[in-house]
């Protein structure tokens, strides 16, 4: 009794935009406090419940939270859910309208997909291997740049600092294959770029915002990486690593130069960069900065010490 209890709250939160402790208390005829202690065990075993505080709280799922229905196709749905809630108008059964809840809340988070489609062009949100949870994120925030709602999100910075922060979301940009979105941080005060892929959790508020004129002249593209200096970097790269090259910087950033292949650009001057180029094995020679050689050249010897240590 107390799992089927549990799974219909959570269907509750899924379909509904906030639930309140004294709402589930009395649908399942339980106290506040077993209430509570359910949503801890919820978000004991990974449901990101948000908890709101003070009048008007109550207990909500994350918008990006989805549940799988790949079974049915958003047509398949839109046509069983209408049919049931018909069939329910004259019957009120209990069963069926918890049904037509869990089939409710399935299709709010399955179905948020983010495809830009013109004419031959096609541009998919997601990365390799996602289904839906990237562009449900990318969905999300989408409505909140329509709506001018206040967005809440969990996010991981490049340094792995995990921070909560209230964003006013403008636009969303798409570069070098990557999604971003340029907000406003309340936690910093200012505008950011921040990379979709690195926000772990987002929630939408009921505040709104007032959304200030940005347009393409405006973003600042030329202090893309906020805090973080950049530095001019030369690389030598083989033929076997090109086209990943090409992929990364861009192809016009890749020159022939005196039989071999150079690639410049103004990067990051951060552990990230060293990382990046790591990854490539022998297939990049760093050329310049000589700063930037000394630390792949640490990076290297610790590796070394790693693996020689007994």
């Amino acid at each position: 009794m107390k799992y089927e209890i549990m799974l219909n709250i959570l269907f509750d939160m899924l379909s509904k935009k906030t639930v309140k402790a004294a709402y589930l208390a009395d649908k399942y005829g339980i106290n506040v406090r077993t209430v509570h202690r359910y949503i801890a065990s919820m978000e004991a075993a990974g449901v990101p419940v948000y908890t709101t505080r003070g009048n008007g709280g109550g207990f909500s799922i994350i918008d990006t939270y989805k549940l799988p229905a790949t079974f049915m196709s958003e047509a398949e749905f839109e046509h069983t859910i209408s049919t049931l809630s018909a069939l329910n108008t004259g019957l009120t059964d209990k069963v069926l309208s918890s049904a037509i809840t869990k089939l409710k809340a399935v299709r709010k988070n399955e179905y948020s997909g983010f495809d830009i489609k013109s004419g031959n062009l096609v541009i998919d949100g997601g990365p390799w291997g996602d289904t839906v949870g990237y562009k449900s994120k990318l969905n999300v925030i989408r409505k909140c740049i329509d709506e001018r709602l206040q967005l809440n999100i969990t996010y991981h910075d490049r340094n792995g600092e995990i921070t909560e922060r209230t964003i006013e979301p403008h636009v969303l940009v798409f570069k070098q294959g990557l999604w971003y979105v340029y907000a406003f941080c309340k936690l910093r005060n200012d505008f950011r770029f921040f990379k979709t892929g690195r926000i772990a959790a987002a929630k939408i508020t009921s505040n709104r915002f007032e959304r200030q004129d940005v347009s393409d002249s405006m973003l600042p593209f030329d202090s893309w990486f906020t805090g973080v200096e950049t530095i001019s970097v030369a690389m030598q790269v083989e033929k076997s690593c090109l086209s990943e090259t090409e992929e990364w910087l861009g192809v016009e950033n890749v020159k022939e130069e005196n039989g071999v292949f150079v690639a410049r650009a103004n990067l990051p001057d951060d552990e990230g960069l060293v990382s990046k180029i790591m990854s490539y094995g022998n297939g990049l020679k760093v050329l310049e900065p000589k700063s930037l050689k000394d630390k792949i050249k640490d990076r290297i010897k610790q590796l070394y010490d790693l693996y020689e240590t007994k």
